[in-house]
């Protein structure tokens, strides 16, 4: 059976239908040039084919699955898992300051953080959204690394995004929060937050386009700010300060 790249970017998207999606996935195992035009419109694969290289063993995919902190929904495809899979792989791999480009300046944060985010999709944070329970549990994680309170409130402020989950990383040996949301149109959003000071003035923001994504980014003295999302940089400044009313 013929796929349009139409229909093959839907089914990265998860926007087919079940049986669509199961016919797709079976032609694969079977179709080798199938696979190949699905992995050539896959904006995660290289990446992930990449940074895969620099973490030994084969075993690395199933330590994830199972130490993942939140429950897949049980019919997620196995193609959803490996792109969610790599998302958190490299998670780890930002954390640990081994990215398949090397390690960048430390002045370059923001395009480092902008260039992991670049890797999500809806389907990265719908698969990956914590109940309530589990969020509570991951704030509370986030709050005692970072040193400083994070109020559920001013976190919900911008009332176009939903908190999805909370994530602890690391950059350059200082810890990371990553606070991700999503969009009532389903476009992931992150906001995170690092120690250390930055350029310029601080509380004064600055927005720029890192990794085709809209970003706008702040600091207090204390602590950097960036979020990350979108195209639209007006947007973004918009909804960052809504946070930083809060932070």
């Amino acid at each position: 059976m013929t796929y349009s790249d139409q229909d093959l970017l839907a089914f990265l998207d998860g926007r087919l239908d079940e049986k669509r999606s199961a016919e797709i996935e079976q032609t694969m195992r079977i179709d080798q040039d199938l696979e190949a035009r699905v992995m050539d419109l896959d904006p995660v694969a290289t990446p992930v084919r990449n940074a895969m290289k620099a973490v030994p063993g084969d075993h690395v995919l199933l330590d994830l699955k199972r130490s993942a902190p939140f429950t897949l929904q049980e019919k997620a495809s196995s193609l959803q898992w490996s792109r969610l899979a790599a998302v958190l792989l490299l998670g780890v791999l930002l954390g640990s300051g081994v990215m398949w480009f090397g390690r960048p300046a430390p002045e370059d944060w923001r395009s480092r953080i902008a260039q992991y985010q670049s890797l999500y999709v809806a389907e990265t944070v719908r698969l990956t959204t914590a109940s309530a329970e589990t969020l509570e549990r991951q704030l509370d994680a986030a709050v005692d690394t970072l040193g400083r309170p994070l109020e559920r409130q001013g976190l919900d402020a911008p009332a176009s995004l939903s908190l999805a989950r909370v994530q602890v990383l690391g950059l350059d040996d200082e810890p990371l929060i990553q606070i991700v949301y999503q969009a009532d149109d389903g476009r992931p959003f992150a906001l995170c937050i690092t120690t250390g000071t930055g350029a310029g003035s601080p509380d004064v923001a600055s927005s720029e386009m890192l990794h085709g994504l809209a970003t706008t980014a702040w600091h207090d003295g204390s602590f950097r700010y960036i979020l990350v999302g979108g195209k639209d940089l007006t947007e973004t400044e918009q909804l960052a300060l809504q946070l930083k009313a809060f932070l």
